[in-house]
């Protein structure tokens, strides 16, 4: 009797699949880098987990609370799918993505809504997978990339209609006229347990990339169109990108953008660089979606015609947290703060020693300034701004006209938009 209900669930859950890839696609949703942290892995606040938020400004302790808002507002929004374009935990703690499956996406999938997970560079093989207590932070255990599979087969892995056998990579059919190639661009094998290091930077291996163009043609061959996500960018979002954040787009950006146009991928959902930004390059749109852990806190709803074969892409973003309806800072002011101060610690290590404290600071704030335009997208810079950006070049160039030169540079470039609308407009795919 139980191997008989078994299988009677396994072919009504086989049903209902093939009933819902059926069915037109009207409604999807994105979200990207939810960052879920389990709360069992900070014991207790202290030094270890100070350093870590130092140097990674992400709203981690938040981080479920986001997602119960987020979550919230997506049921009743009712998606037909989800896209998490990658890094679904802090730092692919076993521990994170059972709660992320069983607290999130379980509830989700109840109310009829498929939902479509990558890899991000934090999910697998991480050494930093880590339960923070005091001043000490011991690590715990991560997943391979097998167990990745496992966890997620529910939410990708297990309705794919072909998988890369060189990466996490897998398509699936999302209705009669469209197909999702999911790409796995991450680099968790290079990953270093002895020497701490977690590879942020990605690339699509050249058999991954033989695998997507194989499979492109095969939905066109059928009259299909092909949607393509990934966690790293696949086109540059500000000028100087592939310079100063190269990590945060994958090797070869121009010429894999140029060959993934060829094969008639128009548009790409990506994440990874916690910013709202959409941008194209060659004929394919990368449409970037910032963080629930980050300013502004945003999510995409998207509103689907298979036939006139356009998104209609709008932004809403979580603007309260319950916890903190006493507190004197809201929310988006926290965040924003958040981001503006991602900026100390880098210009304390890019200038040179000899330039005064002041001036670092200064510099510091203007940059975080233009970094959280960037995230929040559809960035132009104010009067006010441009005034203090050049007000603070001049205080840096005597102490080094390079350091100078260069942030007058990426303060433009941050805070100035590439021209196509970030947060709600309408792509042709």
């Amino acid at each position: 009797m139980n191997k008989f209900r078994i299988a009677m669930g396994a072919a009504l859950l086989c049903t209902s699949a093939l009933y819902a890839q059926q069915m037109p696609l009207k409604r999807l949703a994105v979200i990207s880098d939810v960052h879920l942290m389990a709360p069992s892995l900070l014991q207790k606040e202290g030094k270890a987990f100070d350093n870590y938020i130092a140097n990674d400004r992400k709203m981690l302790v938040e981080s479920s609370e986001l997602l119960d808002s987020v979550s919230k507002h997506l049921i009743a929004y009712q998606p037909q799918i989800i896209f998490i374009t990658g890094d679904l935990t802090k730092d692919g703690e076993r521990i994170s993505h059972l709660l992320l499956v069983d607290r999130y996406l379980k509830p989700l999938k109840a109310q009829g809504i498929r939902i479509y997970v990558v890899p991000g560079n934090h999910d697998v093989n991480n050494p930093h997978a880590k339960v923070y207590n005091g001043d000490n932070a011991q690590r715990t255990t991560t997943v391979s990339a097998k167990d990745f599979t496992h966890i997620y087969n529910d939410y990708g892995y297990g309705e794919a209609l072909a998988t890369d056998p060189n990466s996490l990579s897998y398509v699936v059919q999302l209705d009669d006229k469209t197909r999702l190639i999911a790409v796995d661009a991450c680099r968790y094998e290079d990953n270093n347990f002895d020497k701490d290091i977690c590879v942020t930077a990605g690339r699509i291996k050249p058999q991954t990339m033989d695998f997507i163009q194989a499979e492109a043609q095969k939905a066109h061959k059928l009259g299909m169109n092909v949607i393509m996500m990934m966690h790293h960018g696949i086109v540059s979002h500000f000028k100087w990108q592939d310079k100063i954040m190269k990590e945060y787009l994958v090797n070869n950006w121009k010429k894999d953008a140029k060959r993934l146009a060829q094969m008639g991928i128009k548009v790409c959902f990506t994440g990874h660089f916690h910013a709202q930004d959409i941008s194209n390059k060659y004929g394919l749109t990368d449409i970037e979606t910032g963080s629930t852990v980050s300013y502004p806190h945003p999510y995409r709803l998207i509103d689907v015609d298979t036939d006139k074969q356009t998104l209609q892409i709008r932004t809403e973003k979580v603007e309260s947290l319950i916890s903190m309806k006493d507190n004197k800072e809201t929310l988006q002011q926290k965040s924003e703060r958040f981001a503006t101060s991602a900026l100390s610690g880098v210009m304390e290590t890019m200038v040179p020693k000899k330039v005064p404290d002041e001036v670092k600071k200064e510099c510091a704030q203007v940059l975080g300034k233009a970094y959280a335009m960037h995230l929040a997208g559809d960035e132009h810079p104010s009067a006010d701004f441009k005034s203090r950006l050049k007000a603070a070049v001049k205080r840096l160039k005597p102490y080094s006209w390079k350091w100078a030169f260069i942030m007058n540079k990426i303060g433009k470039h941050l805070s100035t938009d590439t021209g196509v609308a970030d947060n709600n407009t309408s792509i042709n795919y």
